[in-house]
C-alpha cells in the first residue's frame, strides 16, 4: 500500500517539474551586437546594419526591428564616408516597454594624397575633404564645390575680415623637406578682381601661433575673373624637419584692399623644383623713415632692428650703420646731448650680392613736460586704492607663470614676483592700469625708474581693447640689476580715448628668467607744445560755470535763434553761482565801450564784470534788471595806466542776484571796442553767437556763407565760383618746424562730391607743403568722412595758410554746390 502511495507522488512531483519546464520566458532585456566602434578608410563602403543583431534574454532575435538615428548622412543604410572625422551613430530596440540602446562611432580617415602628389583631394574630386578653413568675427568663409566643363573645383563664398588671415583655406600636414625648393600652383578666378596673400607654415595653439616657412617673403596674388594659372615658389629652410605645416590661402584684407567675394581655385600642386636667380635684397625689421629720441637719452641704432634674407636667413650681424650729423659729417655716434637731426644709412647685403638700404632721419628733441603724471600711484607711495588702480594680470592655462604684486608705500616701490616661467608670451604676465586718458594729436612721455634679481627685458604697451588698439609699444626695454631711468616719447595718431590701459609685459620676452621685478616710478606725462591749429574743435569762445556743490543749479545753454540762452532752474550759493565768461586783453589808459543786447524769459536781474586775476573791477554793472524783451544796454569804463591787462576775464554773473528769477537769460551783439576810434577792433570774439572764432571765409566769386553752427562750421554753398579757392575757409599759421607732421579734417556734406585741402605759403609764391601740391577726397551724401594727410616739413616755415576749398576743382573731379560742416580741424608734429 505504501509503494503505491509513493508511486503516485512522483507522478505527480513530475508532471509539475514538465508543467514549469514548458513554460515561456518573459522578455526583460534586449542586447544589441555587432555595433562595435570602427574606423574606415575614406570613401570605403560602411552599411550601418551589417552584422548588428539584437536578442532577448527570451532567445528570440528581434534584430528586424533596429532602427538608428544619427546627424551624419546615411542613405538606404550606407553612411558617407566622404565626410572625415567622427560619425556617432545611435541604434535602438523597442519592444514593449523593453528599449535597448546602444552608440557606436564610426571614424574616417581623412583622404590620402594620391602617390606621387604631396596635397590631399588636390583636384577637389572628392569635395572639400582634407581641406580646412578658419574665420572669426570679422570675416566668414562657405567652402563647397561647382562643376566647371564637367570637373569639380572649390568654390569659396568670402567675406573678407580685418586681417589678411581672415579668412582663410589650408592644408596641414604636407610633407615639405628641409633644404628642398618646391613650386606651388594652382588655378584659380574670383567673381572681383581680389588681392590674397599666399602662405606656408605651421599653425600654432599658442603665442607665436604660427611658424613661416618662407619668412621675409611676401607673396601676394591679383586673382581676376577669368580662369588663370598662379604659382611661386619657396625653399624650405628650417634647421630642422617639420612636416606639420602646410598652405594657407588668406582671403582677408591685404594692404588696404578688403573686398568679399565668390572665389574657385582647383588643381593646387606642389612640386620639388630649383630655386630662381637670388634677385630679391634682404629686408629690415624695426625702423622706420623718422625718429625722435629725448633729450639727454641713450640711443642705440641697431636696438630692435633685424634683417632677414629670404635665401641666406637672418643676416643681422652683417648690417652696417653710417651716422652723419647736420652738417653731414660721419660721427660714430648719436650725440643727444643737444636738440639737432641725424641721418642715419642703414646697408646689408646677402651672399649674391643684393643690396638693402635705408635711410632714417632722427631728430633729438628737447621737450617740456606737464609734472601731472596720468598714472595714479605712478610712485608706489600709497596703498591701493580700492578698486586698485594696478593691477596684476597673468595666463591661468597652460603652464601658468605664478606672479604675485605688491606696493611697498613706505619704500615707495611696487614689487613684481615671477615664477614657474613666463608663459606662452610676453603678454603672458601683465601689471596694468587702465582710465588713462590720451589726446589725439598730443605727444606723451612715459618714464620708468626699475630693477629686476636678474637683468631681462620686458615690454611697454598702451592702448585698449579686444581687439587690442594700440597707441604705442616699446619693446625690449632692459632691466638691470640697479635702478636705471629710460623714457620714451610718443605721438597719439589715433581718436581720443578716455579708458586707455598702460601695460607692462614681464612674461616670456627674449631672456626672460625668474626674477623680482622692482618699479620705483613710473609715468605718463604729457608734452607742453604750442597749438598749431586754433579751435579746431570749433569752439564758441564762450565758456559756462556753475556751482557744483551743495544746492546746485542744473544749468543749460545753447546757441539757437543766433544768440546765447542760458537756463537755469536754481539760484546756487551767490551771484558767482552761474557764469557766462570769455578771456580779454585790453590796453592800460584807454577807454571802452561795452554793449550787449539781452532779455529774460522771466524779468530778473544779472552781473556784468570785467576784472583782474586779483578781482580788481575795471567794469561793474550789478543788478541791473532784464526784462522779457531784447534791449540793448551800454557802458562805458577806463582802464588804469597801470595793472594787469592780459588774461581779464568778462563775466555775466547769473546766479544768486538780488532779484533772481528762474528761466532763460538771453544775449546777443556782446561787443567791446575802444571809444571814438572808428578803426579800433572788436574785442570780443563771437559776440553775436554765430562767428566761426580763429577761421576767415572768403567766398568772392561764389554765392556762399559760413557761420558757427552746434556741430562746427556750416557752410551754404549756392553757387561756386570758377576757382576752387571760391569760396574757402582759412587759417593762418605763424609757423610750421620742419618735421613729420599728420593734417586731420573731418566734415559732412549732403552732396557727395570732392573737395581740397591745402598748405600754401603765400610768400613762396603759395607754393603748396603737401605731398603733390595739394589734397583730393571725396564727401559722401549726408554722412560724415573724416581725412587724414602726413606729409613732411624739410626747412622751418613761416607764414602757412591752411587753406579748405569748396569751389570748381575743375577736371575730372567732381564740384558741386551743397551744405557742409567742418566739425574738426586738427595739425600735429608726429614724434613717433
Amino acid at each position: 500500500m505504501r509503494k503505491k502511495i509513493l508511486l503516485s507522488s512522483l507522478l505527480v512531483m513530475f508532471a509539475l517539474v514538465l508543467f514549469a519546464c514548458t513554460q515561456p520566458v518573459e522578455l526583460q532585456a534586449i542586447t544589441i551586437s555587432g555595433a562595435d566602434n570602427v574606423t574606415l578608410d575614406f570613401q570605403e563602403e560602411f552599411n550601418v546594419l551589417t552584422g548588428v543583431t539584437a536578442l532577448g534574454n527570451d532567445e528570440v532575435d528581434y534584430s528586424d526591428q533596429i532602427t538608428y538615428t544619427s546627424t551624419s548622412t546615411i542613405t538606404n543604410d550606407l553612411l558617407d564616408t566622404s565626410e572625415p572625422g567622427n560619425h556617432v551613430i545611435k541604434y535602438t530596440v523597442a519592444v514593449g516597454e523593453v528599449l535597448a540602446e546602444k552608440f557606436r562611432t564610426v571614424t574616417v580617415n581623412p583622404p590620402q594624397a594620391v602617390e606621387g602628389e604631396m596635397l590631399v583631394n588636390a583636384d577637389f574630386s572628392n569635395g572639400t575633404a582634407g581641406w580646412d578653413t578658419y574665420a572669426d568675427d570679422t570675416g566668414s568663409i562657405v567652402l563647397s564645390t561647382e562643376e566647371f566643363d564637367g570637373n569639380p573645383a572649390l568654390k569659396a563664398e568670402v567675406v573678407a575680415g580685418t586681417n589678411a588671415y581672415v579668412p582663410r583655406f589650408t592644408q596641414m600636414n604636407v610633407p615639405f623637406e628641409n633644404g628642398k625648393t618646391y613650386e606651388i600652383s594652382f588655378k584659380a578666378k574670383s567673381s572681383v578682381a581680389k588681392t590674397i596673400n599666399l602662405q606656408v607654415g605651421e599653425i600654432l595653439a599658442s603665442d607665436p601661433w604660427f611658424v613661416d616657412f618662407k619668412p621675409g617673403l611676401t607673396i601676394n596674388k591679383v586673382i581676376g575673373t577669368e580662369w588663370a594659372t598662379y604659382a611661386y615658389k619657396f625653399t624650405m629652410n628650417q634647421g630642422e624637419e617639420n612636416q606639420r605645416g602646410g598652405v594657407l590661402f588668406e582671403l582677408g584684407k591685404v594692404g588696404e584692399e578688403r573686398l568679399d567675394a565668390t572665389m574657385y581655385f582647383d588643381d593646387i600642386m606642389i612640386e620639388e623644383s630649383t630655386p630662381d636667380a637670388d634677385e630679391t635684397a634682404p629686408a629690415f625689421t624695426g625702423l622706420s623713415e623718422s625718429k625722435s629720441v629725448l633729450l639727454g637719452n641713450d640711443f642705440d641704432p641697431m636696438n630692435g632692428v633685424t634683417a632677414f634674407d629670404v635665401v641666406d636667413g637672418d643676416v643681422t650681424d652683417d648690417v652696417v650703420v653710417e651716422i652723419k650729423d647736420a652738417s653731414d659729417a660721419v660721427q660714430e655716434a648719436v650725440d643727444t646731448s643737444v636738440e639737432g637731426t641725424w641721418t642715419i644709412t642703414y646697408t646689408v647685403s646677402d651672399e649674391a650680392g643684393n643690396e638693402e638700404v635705408f635711410v632714417m632721419a632722427l631728430e633729438v628733441v628737447g621737450m617740456q613736460f606737464a609734472e601731472d603724471n596720468l598714472l595714479v600711484n605712478g610712485s608706489f607711495d600709497a596703498a591701493l586704492g580700492d578698486p586698485a588702480e594696478w593691477v596684476v594680470w597673468s595666463q591661468n592655462w597652460g603652464t601658468a607663470p605664478a606672479v604675485a604684486g605688491a606696493v611697498d608705500d613706505t619704500n615707495g616701490v611696487y614689487t613684481l614676483d615671477i615664477s614657474n616661467g613666463g608663459g606662452d608670451a610676453a603678454w603672458a604676465v601683465q601689471l596694468q592700469q587702465a582710465g588713462i586718458t590720451l589726446v589725439e594729436g598730443n605727444t606723451y612721455r612715459v618714464v620708468l625708474t626699475a630693477k629686476s634679481s636678474v637683468e631681462r627685458t620686458v615690454n611697454i604697451a598702451i592702448g585698449y581693447g579686444d581687439p587690442w588698439v594700440e597707441y604705442a609699444r616699446f619693446n625690449d626695454v632692459t632691466l638691470g640689476t640697479e635702478d636705471t631711468t629710460q623714457e620714451f616719447v610718443f605721438t597719439v595718431t589715433q581718436p581720443t580715448y578716455e579708458d586707455v590701459m598702460f601695460v607692462i609685459e614681464a612674461g616670456t620676452t627674449a631672456n626672460f628668467s625668474d626674477s623680482v621685478i622692482t618699479i620705483d616710478e613710473a609715468a605718463i606725462n604729457v608734452a607742453l607744445l604750442d597749438q598749431i591749429i586754433a579751435n579746431g574743435m570749433f569752439n564758441d569762445g564762450w565758456t559756462v560755470w556753475s556751482q557744483n556743490w551743495g544746492d546746485m543749479p542744473n544749468v543749460t545753454y545753447d546757441r539757437t535763434d543766433g544768440q546765447f540762452n542760458i537756463t537755469t532752474d536754481k539760484a546756487g550759493e551767490a551771484n558767482w553761482a552761474i557764469q557766462f565768461n570769455q578771456t580779454l586783453t585790453l590796453e592800460p589808459s584807454k577807454t571802452y565801450v561795452f554793449s550787449v543786447d539781452a532779455m529774460a524769459s522771466v524779468a530778473r536781474d544779472i552781473n556784468i564784470k570785467i576784472f583782474t586775476a586779483g578781482y580788481t573791477n575795471y567794469l561793474e554793472a550789478l543788478d541791473f534788471m532784464l526784462t522779457t524783451d531784447m534791449t540793448t544796454y551800454t557802458w562805458e569804463f577806463t582802464t588804469p595806466a597801470e595793472g594787469q591787462m592780459a588774461d581779464l576775464t568778462l563775466t555775466f554773473e547769473m546766479g544768486a542776484t538780488a532779484n533772481f528769477a528762474a528761466g532763460t537769460v538771453s544775449l546777443d551783439n556782446i561787443s567791446l571796442k575802444e571809444k571814438d576810434n572808428a578803426e579800433a577792433p572788436e574785442i570780443i570774439v563771437n559776440g553775436d553767437a554765430t562767428t566761426v572764432p580763429d577761421f576767415m571765409f572768403f567766398g568772392d566769386g561764389a554765392e556762399a556763407s559760413m557761420m558757427l553752427g552746434e556741430d562746427g562750421a556750416e557752410l551754404a554753398v549756392t553757387t561756386l565760383g570758377a576757382e576752387a579757392y571760391q569760396p574757402h575757409v582759412y587759417q593762418m599759421i605763424d609757423s610750421l618746424a620742419a618735421g613729420n607732421y599728420v593734417l586731420k579734417v573731418v566734415v559732412s556734406a549732403d552732396v557727395a562730391r570732392d573737395l581740397r585741402l591745402n598748405l600754401v605759403l603765400p610768400d613762396a609764391g603759395y607754393a603748396s607743403a603737401l605731398p603733390d601740391g595739394k589734397y583730393d577726397y571725396q564727401t559722401v551724401e549726408n554722412d560724415q568722412v573724416v581725412v587724414y594727410v602726413s606729409f613732411t616739413v624739410e626747412n622751418d616755415l613761416t607764414n602757412v595758410k591752411l587753406e579748405l576749398d569748396f569751389g570748381n576743382l575743375g577736371g575730372e573731379l567732381t564740384s558741386a554746390a551743397g551744405n557742409f560742416v567742418i566739425e574738426e580741424v586738427l595739425i600735429y608734429q608726429n614724434f613717433n
